[in-house]
């Protein structure tokens, strides 16, 4: 199974040390070169040592960047870097892609696609017992503390579920 992947997943699943969570549930995921660009090229100019775990991952041929040509979504009210990674799933006919902002899934949807995002890469992990019940608590607390958003339903939901 190959995913696209926008910058957020990435960039959060680094931040708390899980990079590594994609390659047990993926065989590839690829990225655009603006996602590269915001979260290698940027990151590693800011200083944010998740942008060199990332660079890592590419080195290693896991993630691949693709060019892609911007012709559908040109006018769509979201990133350049969403709008790449929904543009390179439907060039590339991958239908899971790594998302978390809201428009961007919503609108890859209408492209059929199935947006999941850095929480189902961690519940998936837990689910598929790569991640103890412990161990994903710890992550979500972490992701916070990163200054990862999610909406307060969402992590009651989760969190209970984990009770």
């Amino acid at each position: 199974m190959r995913a696209v992947s926008d910058a957020t997943p990435l960039i959060f699943l680094a931040k708390i040390g899980r990079l590594n969570l994609l390659e047990e549930i993926f065989e590839t995921v690829l990225i655009s070169e603006e996602v590269f660009s915001e979260v290698v090229v940027e990151g590693k100019e800011k200083g944010h040592h998740d942008a060199y775990l990332v660079e890592e991952f590419i080195e290693r041929g896991f993630i691949l960047i693709k060019q892609v040509a911007i012709e559908k979504l040109r006018d769509m009210p979201i990133g350049r870097g969403e709008v790449e990674t929904i543009e390179l799933a439907v060039e590339e006919r991958i239908e899971d892609v790594l998302m978390d902002e809201a428009k961007g899934r919503r609108i890859a949807r209408l492209h059929n696609l199935h947006p999941k995002g850095t929480l189902w890469v961690l519940t998936k992990a837990f689910e598929d017992d790569m991640l103890s019940k412990e161990e994903l608590k710890n992550c979500i607390q972490e992701l916070l503390r990163c200054g990862y958003r999610i909406r307060e339903d969402i992590l009651v939901e989760i969190l209970s579920e984990l009770m």
